[in-house]
């Protein structure tokens, strides 16, 4: 138990408190304010290693005590390095120093500078000559690391190393001490990169030249180390004045604030970094799991070596959540899914199925709205919905969010008055309407004042509008404009023109999504990442049907087959939880996609006759690369989670409308 507290105690040289250490101790170490500090005393007062500070009632790792000095008392020594353009993930290299530069800083002053060449014995490309002015020549004579590193390790002492991204710059110093002295240096390490990252949450960038900017520094001799180094100086300077005005005044709580994430909480992501590095570049799903081997969550990414690369750093963009679950998360698995659509579909599947802790039911889907016109009602009403429904109704959309759905909601109750409240209404005369009857909004079917047929006819004239005819809604918004216009009402003008420009973006998404929520059948052919295999989804009854995976056209009858077997179960009497993630994914990538994003084919019974098997052959050829086409190079992917329907059912016939983005 006192290993695992003084480990814990090595990371943090500013300490932690009691109820810290009680939390790695007690699964719930309870509410009693005596107890814990008594028991920390009885435990780690015996052994040398461990020390409390009384006045802060924190535990520290007495290795520490040096560290516990004022920050005006500390001496820094601020290292930039000229390398020969081999990074550090490539294999950081003593071989690869061309420059050293240093200054001693103290009580904000500089005491003492070092500047050096190195030569690397080995080529130095060109590009690194473009971008510092190092050349060949400059090299020929000058000392090898070797004669440099002596007397640059006397200069170093056990002073505090200070740099910008001190990562890079720390794996060729040590790659140096270890070819040098045997040992990497032991001296404590302050990042001025991770130290504006926590002290200015605001500024966006916060590269040397970006920093420089923001504190209205001048830029010479950048990119020559001993130039960069007065640089980071003075930057240096700006960081400590930020840091006291948080009450951050001694050198372990620097050395620790460096390292905090935004929820206060030192950062830690126990995911193994090579691991990452060989994830693939390609479209999937990832999932994060803890020491134990238990799921924590299931993620979909369009490039999943990048997406779970960005858990490994400590960006103020985490959320708390998200910063407790790169502590929890010590193992990532993914699979490749070859499309980002099919990498959102396994995703829902996986997190419906799994349920793991850190995922959210819903939180995972797109957001995305329909309208619907419930025509089967007596007095039709007009609402949002998160959904296509089976029943008799009128969909519109989808919409990007409710948001968007609530504003073209608003544009046609004002242009047709039709009802948006809830319930079956019983329409009498002594009935007080709400506020949309009283200001003219709604015609107020409610309170009798409009008849039955008047009531169809407006909503008649909104169905035509969704139909495509918007000559009278056009002209209506129009002639409202301009009456506004001549009586100087030039706000109301305003928001009548932003109605037609609306009304527009509802023609279009009509014209391109109209048929696809009215009629809900229809086949989506998508081409992976690679072109390698085409993945077909089946859209029956709103409902997603079926997922196959196509290597050749010859295939394509295949899927015709299913199609004509699974048609007859199509009509169902009411979505299923299940199949709301589907149909949800489907909807947004249709209503988001681009033209080389895949082709859409309307579906209409079930024969599939010969000429719509063509035009899906056609489709499927051109979207393969040509050495895809026959299957032989086909790419293997992990089998799809079935996702057709529980009885079975779908695959129809189709009159092919390849809808392309207007």
């Amino acid at each position: 138990m006192r290993e695992k507290l003084y480990a814990y105690l090595l990371d943090r040289p500013s300490g932690a408190t009691a109820r810290e250490l009680l939390d790695l101790v007690f699964t719930q170490p309870g509410s009693d304010a005596e107890f814990g500090p008594r028991f920390l005393r009885g435990l780690l007062e015996c052994d040398a290693r461990f020390v409390c500070r009384e006045p802060e009632g924190t535990w520290h790792a007495r290795v520490h005590d040096a560290l516990a000095r004022p920050l005006s008392d500390t001496t820094f020594v601020v290292c930039d390095l000229e390398t020969t353009g081999m990074g550090a993930s490539a294999g950081a290299s003593a071989a690869c120093i061309i420059e050293i530069g240093a200054a001693r800083v103290r009580a904000g002053r500089v005491i003492d500078e070092f500047a050096q060449l190195v030569n690397p014995g080995i080529w130095l490309p060109p590009f690194i000559t473009r971008l510092t002015g190092i050349d060949g020549a400059m090299l020929a004579d000058q000392p090898s690391i070797a004669q440099v590193w002596p007397r640059f390790v006397d200069f170093l002492g056990t002073d505090v190393l200070v740099a910008h991204n001190a990562r890079f710059d720390l794996a060729f110093l040590n790659a140096a001490a270890l070819a040098h002295s045997g040992r990497p240096l032991a001296n404590p390490v302050l990042c001025t990169l991770k130290l504006a990252r926590r002290l200015l949450p605001g500024v966006r960038r916060r590269g040397l030249d970006a920093l420089a900017s923001h504190f209205v520094l001048p830029l010479n001799d950048r990119h020559r180390a001993l130039g960069d180094v007065r640089i980071t100086v003075e930057v240096l300077f700006h960081l400590l004045e930020l840091s006291a005005a948080r009450g951050v005044t001694r050198l372990d709580q620097a050395l620790d604030l460096q390292h905090h994430a935004r929820d206060g909480r030192r950062f830690e992501c126990p995911l193994p970094r090579d691991k990452v590095a060989a994830l693939p570049a390609a479209p999937g799903i990832y999932h994060f799991y803890d020491a134990g081997g238990r799921l924590l969550y299931v993620g979909k990414a369009k490039n999943l070596r990048d997406r779970v690369s960005s858990y490994l750093s400590n960006a103020t963009g985490h959320s708390n959540k998200t910063l407790d679950l790169i502590r929890h998360s010590h193992d990532v698995r993914v699979q490749a899914t070859g499309s980002v659509l099919e990498a959102a579909l396994e995703e829902a599947a996986a997190i419906r199925r799994q349920q793991p802790p850190y995922n959210k039911l819903g939180k995972h889907l797109p957001r995305i709205a329909f309208l619907k016109v419930s025509v089967a009602d007596a007095y039709p009403r007009l609402s949002i919905a998160r959904k296509v429904g089976v029943g008799k109704a009128r969909y519109i959309g989808p919409f990007r969010g409710r948001d968007e759905a609530e504003r073209v909601l608003g544009l046609l109750t004002r242009l047709f008055r039709l009802r948006t409240c809830s319930g079956r209404l019983q329409p009498a005369s002594e009935v007080t309407p709400c506020l949309q009857g009283q200001i003219g909004a709604c015609s107020a079917p409610c309170a009798a004042r409009v008849s039955t047929e008047e009531y169809r006819r407006q909503v008649s004239d909104c169905l035509a509008l969704l139909d495509g005819d918007s000559t009278a809604a056009e002209a209506e918004l129009t002639r409202r404009r301009d009456a506004f216009a001549d009586s100087l009402r030039y706000e109301a003008a305003a928001k009548t023109q932003r109605d037609l420009r609306l009304l527009h973006m509802l023609q279009r998404r009509q014209r391109i999504l109209g048929w696809m929520a009215a009629e809900q059948h229809f086949l989506v052919l998508q081409p992976t990442a690679d072109r390698r295999l085409v993945l077909g989804y089946v859209i029956l009854g709103g409902r997603l049907a079926l997922r196959e995976r196509v290597s050749d056209e010859a295939q394509i009858e295949v899927l015709a087959a299913r199609l004509r077997e699974l048609w007859p179960h199509a009509a169902r009497t009411r979505l299923v939880p299940d199949d709301v993630d589907g149909t949800t994914i489907l909807a947004a990538w249709l209503r988001d996609r681009g033209e080389t994003d895949g082709c859409v084919f309307r579906l209409d019974d079930a024969s599939v006759p010969a000429t719509q098997v063509a035009e899906w052959r056609a489709a499927c050829v051109s979207l393969l690369v040509p050495a895809a086409r026959g299957g032989a190079d086909a790419l293997q992917l992990p089998p799809a989670q079935p996702q057709c329907d529980r009885d079975d059912a779908q695959h129809p016939h189709l009159r092919a409308v390849r809808a392309t983005a207007d």
